[in-house]
């Protein structure tokens, strides 16, 4: 299953705690996705993708906070 996400420059927070919060969550998502083309345990697979709809549930509500 592959999930296309679009963001938008303008709807990304820049400056503040905001912007520093999107810039951390981010790289953690980054990082997740290296991990889970790297990893081929299925159990770890399902705590990487769990944990990446996380961040990215939360990179969803800073944008529409910023809204």
């Amino acid at each position: 299953m592959r999930e296309q996400r679009n963001i938008h420059l303008i709807e990304v927070p820049i400056g503040g705690i905001e912007g520093f919060m999107w810039n951390r969550l981010h790289g953690e998502r980054e990082e997740i996705c290296e991990r889970l083309l790297k990893d081929d345990t299925e159990d770890h697979r399902k705590i990487l993708q769990t944990r990446l709809r996380k961040v990215d549930d939360a990179l969803d509500r800073l944008i529409a906070k910023g809204n």
